[in-house]
Protein backbone atom coordinates (compact mmCIF):
# COMPACT_ATOMS: atom_id res chain seq x y z
CA UNK A 1 0.00 0.00 0.00
CA UNK A 2 1.36 3.25 -0.79
CA UNK A 3 0.27 6.79 0.44
CA UNK A 4 -1.08 9.67 -1.73
CA UNK A 5 -2.50 12.12 0.25
CA UNK A 6 -3.77 12.28 3.79
CA UNK A 7 -5.90 14.99 5.35
CA UNK A 8 -6.16 16.34 9.16
CA UNK A 9 -9.07 18.03 10.48
CA UNK A 10 -9.03 18.90 14.43
CA UNK A 11 -7.13 15.77 14.92
CA UNK A 12 -4.56 15.86 18.12
CA UNK A 13 -1.88 18.91 16.89
CA UNK A 14 -3.37 19.52 13.91
CA UNK A 15 -6.58 22.26 12.59
CA UNK A 16 -6.15 21.44 9.00
CA UNK A 17 -3.41 19.62 7.56
CA UNK A 18 -3.50 18.24 3.82
CA UNK A 19 -0.36 16.29 3.17
CA UNK A 20 0.01 15.82 -0.52
CA UNK A 21 1.39 14.80 -3.91
CA UNK A 22 3.86 11.86 -1.65
CA UNK A 23 4.65 9.79 -4.91
CA UNK A 24 3.43 6.35 -5.86
CA UNK A 25 7.76 5.72 -6.54
CA UNK A 26 8.05 7.01 -2.58
CA UNK A 27 9.37 3.40 -0.46
CA UNK A 28 10.85 5.86 2.19
CA UNK A 29 9.16 8.96 3.57
CA UNK A 30 11.37 10.86 6.18
CA UNK A 31 9.25 13.05 9.08
CA UNK A 32 11.66 15.75 10.05
CA UNK A 33 11.41 18.53 12.96
CA UNK A 34 11.96 19.23 16.16
CA UNK A 35 10.41 17.97 19.39
CA UNK A 36 5.96 18.86 19.26
CA UNK A 37 5.73 19.19 15.93
CA UNK A 38 3.31 16.92 15.07
CA UNK A 39 5.37 14.09 13.51
CA UNK A 40 3.70 11.67 16.82
CA UNK A 41 0.04 13.35 15.74
CA UNK A 42 0.58 12.43 11.92
CA UNK A 43 1.30 8.10 12.95
CA UNK A 44 -1.48 8.48 15.30
CA UNK A 45 -3.94 10.07 12.73
CA UNK A 46 -2.61 7.05 10.40
CA UNK A 47 -3.53 4.37 12.81
CA UNK A 48 -6.99 6.06 13.73
CA UNK A 49 -7.94 5.82 10.15
CA UNK A 50 -7.15 2.33 10.03
CA UNK A 51 -8.82 1.50 13.25
CA UNK A 52 -11.82 2.69 12.30
CA UNK A 53 -12.06 1.51 8.83
CA UNK A 54 -10.54 -2.46 9.67
CA UNK A 55 -12.81 -2.38 12.71
CA UNK A 56 -15.06 0.34 13.14
CA UNK A 57 -13.31 1.31 16.34
CA UNK A 58 -12.05 4.21 16.90
CA UNK A 59 -9.73 4.00 20.08
CA UNK A 60 -9.75 7.48 19.69
CA UNK A 61 -11.13 9.33 22.80
CA UNK A 62 -11.13 13.22 22.91
CA UNK A 63 -8.78 13.22 25.66
CA UNK A 64 -6.07 12.27 23.21
CA UNK A 65 -7.28 12.69 19.93
CA UNK A 66 -9.11 16.14 19.55
CA UNK A 67 -7.24 18.78 19.05
CA UNK A 68 -7.27 21.05 22.28
CA UNK A 69 -9.91 23.67 22.19
CA UNK A 70 -11.32 22.90 18.80
CA UNK A 71 -15.31 23.02 18.36
CA UNK A 72 -16.04 20.51 15.41
CA UNK A 73 -18.73 18.04 15.96
CA UNK A 74 -17.64 16.20 13.19
CA UNK A 75 -17.53 12.65 13.70
CA UNK A 76 -14.09 10.86 13.71
CA UNK A 77 -14.24 9.58 10.03
CA UNK A 78 -13.84 12.44 9.10
CA UNK A 79 -11.61 13.68 11.14
CA UNK A 80 -8.88 11.65 9.28
CA UNK A 81 -9.39 11.07 5.54
CA UNK A 82 -6.83 8.73 3.46
CA UNK A 83 -6.47 8.26 -0.33
CA UNK A 84 -4.14 5.78 -1.65
CA UNK A 85 -2.68 4.59 -4.68
CA UNK A 86 -4.87 2.10 -6.59
CA UNK A 87 -8.02 0.84 -5.65
CA UNK A 88 -8.97 1.67 -2.06
CA UNK A 89 -8.59 -1.50 0.58
CA UNK A 90 -11.95 -2.71 1.50
CA UNK A 91 -12.08 -3.62 5.32
CA UNK A 92 -11.44 -7.35 4.96
CA UNK A 93 -8.20 -5.66 3.44
CA UNK A 94 -7.41 -3.76 6.00
CA UNK A 95 -7.72 -6.03 8.63
CA UNK A 96 -4.91 -8.26 7.17
CA UNK A 97 -2.99 -4.81 7.07
CA UNK A 98 -2.84 -1.93 6.44
CA UNK A 99 -0.92 0.10 9.08
CA UNK A 100 1.91 -1.20 11.13
CA UNK A 101 3.41 0.80 13.74
CA UNK A 102 6.46 1.28 15.98
CA UNK A 103 6.40 3.90 18.90
CA UNK A 104 9.44 5.69 20.53
CA UNK A 105 8.89 3.79 23.13
CA UNK A 106 10.64 0.35 23.08
CA UNK A 107 12.57 -1.41 25.52
CA UNK A 108 13.09 -5.17 26.19
CA UNK A 109 15.85 -5.56 28.34
CA UNK A 110 15.05 -8.85 29.57
CA UNK A 111 11.67 -10.87 29.54
CA UNK A 112 9.73 -13.68 30.61
CA UNK A 113 7.42 -16.01 27.91
CA UNK A 114 4.66 -18.39 28.89
CA UNK A 115 4.35 -21.83 27.42
CA UNK A 116 4.82 -21.74 24.22
CA UNK A 117 1.12 -21.26 21.81
CA UNK A 118 0.08 -20.70 19.00
CA UNK A 119 0.52 -16.87 19.01
CA UNK A 120 -2.33 -13.87 18.07
CA UNK A 121 -1.75 -12.62 14.47
CA UNK A 122 -0.16 -9.42 14.91
CA UNK A 123 -2.27 -7.87 12.23
CA UNK A 124 -5.35 -8.72 15.02
CA UNK A 125 -7.07 -5.31 16.35
CA UNK A 126 -6.46 -6.08 19.89
CA UNK A 127 -2.46 -6.52 18.71
CA UNK A 128 -2.24 -2.64 17.83
CA UNK A 129 -4.56 -1.23 20.13
CA UNK A 130 -2.03 1.74 21.20
CA UNK A 131 -0.98 5.44 20.64
CA UNK A 132 2.75 6.96 19.62
CA UNK A 133 2.79 7.67 23.70
CA UNK A 134 2.41 3.83 24.76
CA UNK A 135 5.17 1.17 25.99
CA UNK A 136 5.93 -0.86 22.76
CA UNK A 137 7.71 -4.51 23.70
CA UNK A 138 7.65 -6.58 20.90
CA UNK A 139 10.26 -8.61 21.24
CA UNK A 140 9.09 -11.16 23.56
CA UNK A 141 6.03 -11.37 21.18
CA UNK A 142 8.30 -12.31 18.10
CA UNK A 143 10.45 -14.43 20.48
CA UNK A 144 7.27 -16.97 20.98
CA UNK A 145 6.56 -16.43 17.26
CA UNK A 146 9.87 -17.75 16.09
CA UNK A 147 9.67 -21.12 18.38
CA UNK A 148 6.15 -21.66 17.08
CA UNK A 149 6.94 -20.80 13.31
CA UNK A 150 9.64 -23.49 14.25
CA UNK A 151 7.35 -26.03 15.87
CA UNK A 152 5.04 -25.57 12.96
CA UNK A 153 8.19 -25.81 10.26
CA UNK A 154 8.63 -29.59 11.40
CA UNK A 155 4.27 -30.78 10.72
CA UNK A 156 3.53 -28.25 8.06
CA UNK A 157 3.58 -29.79 4.45
CA UNK A 158 5.96 -27.92 2.68
CA UNK A 159 8.78 -28.90 5.04
CA UNK A 160 10.20 -31.86 3.49
CA UNK A 161 10.93 -34.53 5.49
CA UNK A 162 14.41 -34.42 4.76
CA UNK A 163 15.06 -31.24 5.72
CA UNK A 164 17.46 -30.55 8.12
CA UNK A 165 17.63 -28.44 11.32
CA UNK A 166 20.29 -26.28 10.17
CA UNK A 167 18.13 -25.59 7.02
CA UNK A 168 15.09 -24.96 9.47
CA UNK A 169 17.30 -22.56 11.41
CA UNK A 170 18.30 -20.77 8.64
CA UNK A 171 14.99 -20.39 6.81
CA UNK A 172 13.70 -18.51 9.80
CA UNK A 173 16.72 -16.68 11.32
CA UNK A 174 19.33 -16.76 8.64
CA UNK A 175 18.04 -13.23 7.56
CA UNK A 176 17.63 -11.97 10.65
CA UNK A 177 21.44 -13.02 11.38
CA UNK A 178 22.96 -11.67 8.40
CA UNK A 179 21.29 -8.26 8.35
CA UNK A 180 22.11 -8.23 12.11
CA UNK A 181 26.02 -9.39 10.62
CA UNK A 182 25.80 -6.29 8.17
CA UNK A 183 25.48 -3.66 10.47
CA UNK A 184 27.39 -5.27 13.38
CA UNK A 185 29.90 -7.53 12.07
CA UNK A 186 31.35 -8.86 15.37
CA UNK A 187 27.76 -9.96 16.56
CA UNK A 188 26.50 -12.99 15.20
CA UNK A 189 23.18 -14.46 16.11
CA UNK A 190 23.85 -18.14 16.96
CA UNK A 191 20.37 -19.82 18.44
CA UNK A 192 16.87 -19.61 19.48
CA UNK A 193 16.76 -21.04 22.64
CA UNK A 194 13.39 -22.76 24.05
CA UNK A 195 13.82 -21.34 27.53
CA UNK A 196 13.05 -17.54 27.55
CA UNK A 197 13.95 -17.01 30.94
CA UNK A 198 17.77 -18.45 30.36
CA UNK A 199 18.59 -17.24 27.18
CA UNK A 200 15.97 -16.47 24.41
CA UNK A 201 18.34 -15.42 21.94
CA UNK A 202 22.49 -16.79 22.12
CA UNK A 203 25.03 -14.98 19.61
CA UNK A 204 28.67 -14.73 19.42
CA UNK A 205 30.40 -11.38 19.98
CA UNK A 206 34.19 -12.09 19.07
CA UNK A 207 35.63 -14.69 20.86
CA UNK A 208 32.55 -15.21 23.40
CA UNK A 209 30.33 -17.55 22.23
CA UNK A 210 26.65 -17.85 24.04
CA UNK A 211 26.46 -14.49 24.38
CA UNK A 212 23.27 -14.27 26.05
CA UNK A 213 20.27 -11.15 24.92
CA UNK A 214 20.69 -10.14 28.42
CA UNK A 215 24.16 -9.13 27.80
CA UNK A 216 23.64 -6.73 25.01
CA UNK A 217 24.06 -2.84 24.85
CA UNK A 218 21.24 -1.24 24.77
CA UNK A 219 22.05 -0.12 21.08
CA UNK A 220 22.35 -3.54 19.81
CA UNK A 221 19.33 -4.89 21.79
CA UNK A 222 17.62 -1.60 20.34
CA UNK A 223 18.91 -2.99 16.68
CA UNK A 224 18.11 -6.52 16.86
CA UNK A 225 14.59 -5.67 18.42
CA UNK A 226 13.88 -3.00 15.06
CA UNK A 227 15.20 -6.48 12.49
CA UNK A 228 13.35 -9.09 14.36
CA UNK A 229 10.18 -7.28 14.04
CA UNK A 230 10.31 -6.32 10.34
CA UNK A 231 11.76 -10.24 9.61
CA UNK A 232 8.73 -11.49 11.89
CA UNK A 233 5.95 -9.04 10.71
CA UNK A 234 6.73 -8.72 6.51
CA UNK A 235 4.46 -12.00 5.67
CA UNK A 236 1.60 -10.53 7.83
CA UNK A 237 2.20 -7.03 6.41
CA UNK A 238 3.40 -7.39 2.75
CA UNK A 239 1.06 -4.62 1.85
CA UNK A 240 1.32 -1.39 4.47
CA UNK A 241 2.28 1.58 5.85
CA UNK A 242 5.30 0.82 8.29
CA UNK A 243 5.52 3.80 10.84
CA UNK A 244 8.55 3.30 13.20
CA UNK A 245 8.39 6.83 15.52
CA UNK A 246 12.25 7.57 16.40
CA UNK A 247 14.28 3.91 15.15
CA UNK A 248 17.36 5.73 16.31
CA UNK A 249 16.76 5.75 20.01
CA UNK A 250 19.50 4.04 21.78
CA UNK A 251 21.81 3.37 18.10
CA UNK A 252 24.59 5.79 17.85
CA UNK A 253 25.35 7.26 14.85
CA UNK A 254 26.97 4.88 12.60
CA UNK A 255 24.69 2.41 12.91
CA UNK A 256 21.64 4.52 12.13
CA UNK A 257 22.34 4.63 8.49
CA UNK A 258 22.77 1.24 8.10
CA UNK A 259 19.93 0.04 9.86
CA UNK A 260 17.93 2.18 7.93
CA UNK A 261 19.79 0.54 4.41
CA UNK A 262 17.99 -3.16 6.25
CA UNK A 263 14.80 -1.64 7.12
CA UNK A 264 14.46 -0.66 3.50
CA UNK A 265 15.52 -4.27 2.41
CA UNK A 266 13.40 -6.19 5.09
CA UNK A 267 9.89 -4.25 4.71
CA UNK A 268 8.20 -5.66 1.39
CA UNK A 269 8.64 -3.96 -1.75
CA UNK A 270 4.77 -3.27 -2.08
CA UNK A 271 5.11 -1.50 1.54
CA UNK A 272 6.27 1.90 2.21
CA UNK A 273 8.64 3.01 5.44
CA UNK A 274 7.85 5.94 7.16
CA UNK A 275 10.56 7.31 9.82
CA UNK A 276 10.40 10.08 12.17
CA UNK A 277 13.91 11.13 12.87
CA UNK A 278 16.07 13.79 14.63
CA UNK A 279 19.50 11.76 13.69
CA UNK A 280 21.84 13.22 11.65
CA UNK A 281 22.73 9.24 10.95
CA UNK A 282 19.55 8.33 9.66
CA UNK A 283 19.15 11.57 8.14
CA UNK A 284 22.02 11.65 6.38
CA UNK A 285 21.83 8.10 5.05
CA UNK A 286 18.02 8.95 3.47
CA UNK A 287 19.65 11.40 1.34
CA UNK A 288 22.37 9.40 -0.14
CA UNK A 289 19.73 6.99 -0.68
CA UNK A 290 17.57 9.66 -2.08
CA UNK A 291 20.89 10.52 -4.47
CA UNK A 292 21.22 7.32 -5.87
CA UNK A 293 17.13 5.72 -6.05
CA UNK A 294 15.48 8.57 -7.96
CA UNK A 295 12.13 8.99 -6.52
CA UNK A 296 12.43 6.91 -3.75
CA UNK A 297 13.34 8.89 -1.06
CA UNK A 298 10.42 11.81 0.47
CA UNK A 299 11.22 14.54 2.83
CA UNK A 300 8.55 16.09 5.24
CA UNK A 301 9.24 18.91 6.93
CA UNK A 302 7.13 19.40 9.89
CA UNK A 303 9.40 22.30 10.99
CA UNK A 304 8.27 26.13 11.23
CA UNK A 305 4.06 25.73 10.70
CA UNK A 306 1.62 26.87 12.24
CA UNK A 307 -0.88 23.86 12.25
CA UNK A 308 -3.12 25.65 14.34
CA UNK A 309 -4.09 27.17 10.73
CA UNK A 310 -4.85 25.60 7.70
CA UNK A 311 -1.78 23.99 6.25
CA UNK A 312 -1.08 22.55 2.98
CA UNK A 313 2.57 20.14 3.32
CA UNK A 314 4.26 18.62 -0.13
CA UNK A 315 7.56 16.99 0.08
CA UNK A 316 10.73 19.27 0.25
CA UNK A 317 14.28 19.41 -1.69
CA UNK A 318 16.34 19.14 0.67
CA UNK A 319 17.72 22.10 0.29
CA UNK A 320 20.92 23.52 2.33
CA UNK A 321 18.35 25.43 4.72
CA UNK A 322 16.77 22.18 4.72
CA UNK A 323 20.10 20.48 6.85
CA UNK A 324 20.96 23.55 8.77
CA UNK A 325 17.38 23.02 10.66
CA UNK A 326 17.94 19.44 10.76
CA UNK A 327 21.38 20.02 12.14
CA UNK A 328 19.89 22.37 14.49
CA UNK A 329 17.79 19.51 16.11
CA UNK A 330 20.09 16.92 15.73
CA UNK A 331 22.95 18.59 17.08
CA UNK A 332 21.73 22.21 18.70
CA UNK A 333 24.80 24.52 18.41
CA UNK A 334 26.81 22.15 16.16
CA UNK A 335 23.77 23.39 13.36
CA UNK A 336 26.53 25.99 12.49
CA UNK A 337 28.79 23.85 11.17
CA UNK A 338 26.70 23.28 8.41
CA UNK A 339 28.54 25.54 6.09
CA UNK A 340 32.17 25.84 6.90
CA UNK A 341 34.43 25.74 4.25
CA UNK A 342 37.20 22.84 6.82
CA UNK A 343 35.62 21.04 9.77
CA UNK A 344 38.36 20.23 12.31
CA UNK A 345 37.00 17.17 14.43
CA UNK A 346 39.34 17.07 17.53
CA UNK A 347 39.70 16.00 21.09
CA UNK A 348 37.84 17.36 24.20
CA UNK A 349 35.22 16.58 26.74
CA UNK A 350 31.65 17.51 26.72
CA UNK A 351 32.36 21.22 27.32
CA UNK A 352 33.90 21.33 24.12
CA UNK A 353 37.40 23.16 25.73
CA UNK A 354 39.63 21.91 22.66
CA UNK A 355 37.28 22.97 20.00
CA UNK A 356 36.36 26.64 22.03
CA UNK A 357 40.46 27.22 21.89
CA UNK A 358 40.96 26.34 18.56
CA UNK A 359 38.32 28.35 17.35
CA UNK A 360 39.95 31.36 19.26
CA UNK A 361 43.54 30.74 18.27
CA UNK A 362 42.60 30.48 14.21
CA UNK A 363 39.42 32.77 13.99
CA UNK A 364 41.25 35.23 12.69
CA UNK A 365 43.46 33.50 9.88
CA UNK A 366 41.17 30.66 9.28
CA UNK A 367 37.58 32.23 9.46
CA UNK A 368 35.79 29.15 7.52
CA UNK A 369 37.41 26.76 9.53
CA UNK A 370 35.71 25.57 12.56
CA UNK A 371 36.55 22.85 15.35
CA UNK A 372 33.76 20.43 16.85
CA UNK A 373 35.80 18.28 20.30
CA UNK A 374 34.35 14.54 19.89
CA UNK A 375 35.42 12.90 22.58
CA UNK A 376 39.31 10.95 23.47
CA UNK A 377 41.99 10.28 20.68
CA UNK A 378 40.30 7.18 19.38
CA UNK A 379 37.13 9.07 19.06
CA UNK A 380 38.87 11.89 17.32
CA UNK A 381 40.89 9.58 15.21
CA UNK A 382 37.89 7.01 14.22
CA UNK A 383 35.44 9.23 14.10
CA UNK A 384 33.44 7.07 16.09
CA UNK A 385 30.47 9.20 15.71
CA UNK A 386 30.18 9.08 11.99
CA UNK A 387 30.77 13.02 11.91
CA UNK A 388 32.99 12.91 8.60
CA UNK A 389 30.44 10.87 6.39
CA UNK A 390 27.62 12.27 7.47
CA UNK A 391 28.76 16.79 7.20
CA UNK A 392 29.92 15.13 3.49
CA UNK A 393 26.79 14.12 2.89
CA UNK A 394 25.08 17.23 3.85
CA UNK A 395 27.60 19.64 2.92
CA UNK A 396 29.27 18.11 0.20
CA UNK A 397 32.41 21.29 -0.39
CA UNK A 398 33.36 21.09 3.89
CA UNK A 399 36.62 19.49 3.99
CA UNK A 400 37.22 16.90 7.26
CA UNK A 401 40.10 17.03 9.43
CA UNK A 402 40.71 14.79 12.08
CA UNK A 403 43.23 15.64 14.93
CA UNK A 404 44.48 14.20 17.65
CA UNK A 405 46.64 14.81 20.51
CA UNK A 406 50.02 13.03 20.26
CA UNK A 407 49.99 11.87 24.19
CA UNK A 408 52.75 8.97 24.97
CA UNK A 409 53.08 8.40 21.28
CA UNK A 410 56.83 7.87 19.79
CA UNK A 411 57.69 8.78 16.46
CA UNK A 412 56.76 5.66 14.32
CA UNK A 413 53.33 6.33 15.68
CA UNK A 414 53.18 9.54 14.92
CA UNK A 415 54.52 9.27 11.61
CA UNK A 416 51.75 6.01 11.18
CA UNK A 417 49.13 8.06 12.34
CA UNK A 418 49.88 11.01 9.78
CA UNK A 419 50.41 8.95 7.02
CA UNK A 420 46.71 7.51 7.85
CA UNK A 421 45.18 10.76 7.39
CA UNK A 422 45.61 11.88 10.75
CA UNK A 423 46.65 15.49 11.93
CA UNK A 424 48.22 15.03 15.22
CA UNK A 425 49.92 17.19 17.60
CA UNK A 426 53.68 17.52 18.18
CA UNK A 427 52.85 17.99 21.57
CA UNK A 428 51.34 15.83 23.92
CA UNK A 429 48.26 17.95 24.11
CA UNK A 430 47.24 21.48 23.71
CA UNK A 431 47.92 22.45 27.60
CA UNK A 432 51.65 21.85 26.28
CA UNK A 433 50.59 25.69 24.14
CA UNK A 434 48.46 27.41 26.04
CA UNK A 435 50.60 27.22 28.70
CA UNK A 436 53.68 27.44 26.79
CA UNK A 437 56.59 30.06 28.39
CA UNK A 438 56.07 32.37 25.03
CA UNK A 439 51.76 32.20 25.81
CA UNK A 440 52.44 32.99 29.27
CA UNK A 441 55.26 36.18 28.56
CA UNK A 442 52.48 37.03 26.78
CA UNK A 443 49.85 37.25 28.99
CA UNK A 444 51.72 39.48 31.51
CA UNK A 445 52.38 41.87 28.74
CA UNK A 446 48.80 41.93 28.27
CA UNK A 447 47.67 42.84 31.87
CA UNK A 448 50.51 45.62 32.11
CA UNK A 449 52.71 43.36 34.11
CA UNK A 450 55.71 42.60 31.93
CA UNK A 451 58.25 42.77 34.78
CA UNK A 452 57.12 39.54 36.29
CA UNK A 453 57.55 37.68 33.22
CA UNK A 454 60.32 35.70 35.18
CA UNK A 455 58.46 35.01 38.42
CA UNK A 456 55.50 33.42 36.27
CA UNK A 457 58.01 31.55 34.17
CA UNK A 458 59.54 30.50 37.59
CA UNK A 459 56.18 29.00 39.21
CA UNK A 460 55.98 27.61 36.08
CA UNK A 461 59.25 25.78 36.42
CA UNK A 462 58.41 25.02 39.94
CA UNK A 463 54.68 23.87 39.94
CA UNK A 464 55.60 21.64 36.94
CA UNK A 465 58.62 20.07 39.49
CA UNK A 466 55.94 19.47 41.70
CA UNK A 467 53.54 17.41 39.38
CA UNK A 468 56.25 15.46 38.30
CA UNK A 469 58.11 14.76 41.54
CA UNK A 470 55.49 15.10 44.26
CA UNK A 471 52.29 13.30 41.90
CA UNK A 472 54.02 11.38 39.64
CA UNK A 473 53.34 12.87 36.56
CA UNK A 474 55.60 13.04 32.85
CA UNK A 475 57.49 15.93 32.51
CA UNK A 476 55.30 17.31 29.55
CA UNK A 477 52.02 16.78 31.20
CA UNK A 478 50.96 20.41 31.50
CA UNK A 479 47.51 19.06 31.85
CA UNK A 480 48.09 17.56 34.99
CA UNK A 481 50.37 20.95 36.33
CA UNK A 482 47.53 23.50 34.96
CA UNK A 483 45.51 23.45 37.88
CA UNK A 484 48.60 24.44 40.06
CA UNK A 485 50.51 26.54 37.90
CA UNK A 486 47.02 28.98 36.88
CA UNK A 487 46.48 28.91 41.13
CA UNK A 488 49.77 29.82 41.87
CA UNK A 489 50.27 32.42 38.76
CA UNK A 490 46.73 34.00 40.27
CA UNK A 491 47.85 34.67 43.70
CA UNK A 492 51.08 36.20 42.84
CA UNK A 493 49.90 38.64 40.28
CA UNK A 494 46.48 39.23 42.12
CA UNK A 495 44.11 38.47 39.53
CA UNK A 496 40.74 38.50 39.96
CA UNK A 497 37.49 37.22 37.63
CA UNK A 498 40.30 34.98 35.58
CA UNK A 499 38.22 32.48 35.66
CA UNK A 500 36.93 29.81 38.68
CA UNK A 501 39.61 26.90 36.90
CA UNK A 502 42.39 26.50 35.10
CA UNK A 503 40.31 25.07 32.10
CA UNK A 504 38.50 28.42 31.90
CA UNK A 505 41.39 31.05 32.23
CA UNK A 506 43.42 29.00 29.61
CA UNK A 507 40.12 29.47 27.41
CA UNK A 508 39.42 33.14 27.81
CA UNK A 509 43.06 34.59 29.10
CA UNK A 510 45.53 32.73 27.32
CA UNK A 511 43.91 31.14 24.16
CA UNK A 512 43.73 34.51 22.57
CA UNK A 513 47.30 35.05 22.77
CA UNK A 514 48.47 32.49 20.38
CA UNK A 515 48.47 34.81 17.25
CA UNK A 516 50.27 34.53 14.30
CA UNK A 517 53.23 35.57 14.20
CA UNK A 518 54.76 33.61 17.53
CA UNK A 519 56.56 30.35 17.65
CA UNK A 520 53.51 28.71 19.36
CA UNK A 521 51.17 29.42 16.44
CA UNK A 522 52.91 28.47 13.92
CA UNK A 523 53.49 25.04 15.25
CA UNK A 524 49.89 24.20 16.03
CA UNK A 525 48.77 26.08 12.69
CA UNK A 526 51.49 23.72 11.30
CA UNK A 527 50.38 20.75 12.99
CA UNK A 528 46.74 21.16 11.88
CA UNK A 529 46.39 22.77 8.58
CA UNK A 530 50.06 21.32 7.11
Amino acid sequence: MKLKEVRFTNFRRFTNLSVKDIPQSARLIVLAGPNGVGKSSFFDGLQSWHRLRAWNSAYADDAYSAKVGAIDASNWYDRVVVEVYGDPRDQAALQKGGVYFRSAYRHEANFMVQPISQPESPTGQTAREKRAIDADQQVAHNYQRLLWQTFSAVFDETTSDATTKGQIRDRLIGQLRDALLRIFPELTLTRVGADAGANPFEFSKGSAIGFPYLNLSAGERAVFDLLLDAVVKAEFFSDALWCIDEPEVHIGTRAQGALLRELLLLVPSESQLFIASHSLGLMSEAMRISKTSQGEVVFLDFGDRDFDEPVVMKPVIPSREFWKKALLVALDDVATLVAPSVLVICEGGADGFDAKCYRTIFAGEFPDTDFLSVGNSRDAQADTLGLTSAMQAVSEGTHMIRLRDRDLANDEELSQWRSQGTKVLTRRHIECYLYDPETLEAFCDAVGLPEEKLAVLEIRRVELEHSVQDRGNDPDDLKSASGSIYSSIRKHLKLTARGSSARSFAEVSLAPLIQPGTKVYDELKRDIFG
